[in-house]
């Protein structure tokens, strides 16, 4: 049964992300687009999240194979055939390829007149301990069904990290070009009033050539922050699984705003796909052990049939069988128990032993070492937002004292108090400080982001979104 308590499936279905959007074709691409509808969108159309279905499905097929070999043999069969009885010797006479069985009493000659013959049979052949070996085999296979769903879980939660994760890199590629296309309008500003200066025999001809340099040398941090708004967008395009996607605008919400959360997770939710997929994986190997180990029983067959047989011949004076011989008219049963000690798979259990407690010694192994990664992930992610809510706080104040910089340096140019290099370097302050504070503010929500996919738990991040989603409007 799918573990219901996964946080991130919560999460997820909080914005209607739940399993059948994954089903959805022909979704469109609003424009203004939300962060949430990106996810939903990524959801619908992610490849990498089909395939993973499609592997589970499998998994959940191997199940229903598992519990098909609870039955070792169960047959019917029906037998008609036209054949001579002439010539049946008495004796012993190994079975070999195109040789067929005699049945009945000896006749002369060689070759005699021929009749139909007939046959039915139903058979059942039930080993006990293969039975109770196969209930292992079963037990597995849910696991490893298990183990499949928690990566399915797993996959989702990569799908919509990513998706979210693109959207506010574009969000933050976006206010870089803001402000270089800022710089350079300033720059130019600063141009026309230096020609002017310049011109008049006010000031050297070096500043206009300093000025110049600058406005071009801002052209290019421009032509910069432009190229990587095209590669972040294709970047958002690829994991939302969109071919050709046209060009949409984002919607930002409060994502340019400070925001501050009251609560945050202790460290990595037990809940965590990759946390249940290992843990299954350990369950699977324990079972397939388990398994290993009834190797070492005998087989104890139990055998029950009933036979039916009908001949065309009337040999000794008995009445030919109905439809001339190929329906049955003697019928017969057999029961009874079969006890055999596989010596072969014997010998060979114990290198099937000694490999499932290897595989359940890796199962255990690889617990371990996800749990290491995922908190050691968390560790990362709580110091990266406790470090980007510093930053975004500090370039606040960055950004008014450049803003102040400038104006006053320009002031100073003008009154002859300053040099173009003054009022150059200035500029040059207030662009960086300008996107240093707007990526600031994406950035505590790409950190927010990151610590609760370090935590297995999405539904804080989406929730916290959705309200300033709600709030701008």
């Amino acid at each position: 049964m799918k573990m219901k308590a996964c946080l991130v499936v919560v999460g997820l279905t909080l914005l209607g992300f739940g399993r059948g959007l994954a089903a959805e074709t022909g979704m469109l691409l609003a424009s203004p687009l939300t962060l949430s509808q990106a996810v939903k969108y990524a959801l619908a159309h992610q490849p990498s999240l089909s395939a993973q279905e499609a592997i589970e499905e499998q998994a959940i097929a191997g199940v229903e194979s598992a519990r098909a070999g609870y039955v070792q043999q169960m047959d019917v069969a029906e037998s008609v055939n036209w054949g001579q009885a002439a010539h049946n010797p008495v004796g012993l006479y190994l079975p070999l390829p195109g040789f067929p069985a005699f049945e009945g009493p000896r006749t002369s000659g060689s070759f005699g007149p021929g009749a139909w013959n007939g046959g039915t049979s139903a058979f059942v052949s039930e080993d006990i301990a293969a039975l109770i070996r196969q209930m292992a085999v079963v037990d597995s296979a849910l696991a490893q069904r298990a183990q499949q769903s928690a990566a399915t879980d797993e996959q989702r939660l990569l799908v919509a990290f990513g998706a979210a994760q693109a959207f506010l890199n574009e969000i933050s590629a976006i206010q870089t070009a803001k402000a270089a296309r800022a710089g350079v309008m300033r720059d130019e500003v600063f141009v026309t009033s230096v020609k002017g200066v310049v011109g008049s025999g006010l000031r050297p001809g070096a500043d206009l050539a300093r000025a110049q340099a600058e406005l071009a040398l801002a052209r290019n941090l421009e032509l910069q922050a432009e190229q990587n708004q095209q590669v972040t967008y294709a970047a958002l395009a690829q994991t939302l699984g969109a071919i050709d996607m046209p060009k949409v605008e984002l919607s930002t919400g409060k994502l340019l705003e400070t925001t501050t959360q009251e609560r945050w997770p202790s460290g990595p939710s037990p809940s965590d796909p990759l946390l249940r997929e290992s843990s299954a994986g350990i369950s699977s190997a324990e079972h397939l052990e388990r398994a290993a180990k009834l190797e070492y029983l005998p087989r104890f067959n139990v055998i029950a049939g009933v036979f039916g047989r009908g001949s065309g011949f009337n040999y000794g004076g008995s009445p030919v069988s109905p439809g001339s011989g190929t329906l049955p008219s003697s019928y017969n049963f057999a029961a009874g128990v079969v006890v055999t000690i596989p010596i072969e798979q014997i010998l060979g259990a114990r290198a099937d032993m000694d490999a499932s407690r290897a595989s359940l010694k890796l199962a255990q192994s690889q617990y371990r070492e996800t749990a290491l990664q995922l908190q050691t992930q968390f560790d990362s992610a709580r110091a990266i937002l406790d470090t980007t809510g510093r930053i975004a706080a500090n370039t606040v104040v960055e950004l008014d004292a450049a803003g102040a910089s400038q104006r006053q340096n320009i002031a100073r140019y003008r009154a002859g108090l300053a040099t173009a290099v003054d009022v150059a370097t200035a500029n040059q302050v207030l662009n960086q400080a300008e996107i240093d504070n707007s990526v600031a503010k994406v950035n505590v929500w790409r950190a927010f982001l990151l610590v609760w996919r370090a935590a297995g738990d999405l539904d804080p991040f989406f929730s916290a979104y959705t309200h300033a989603e709600q709030g701008s409007r």
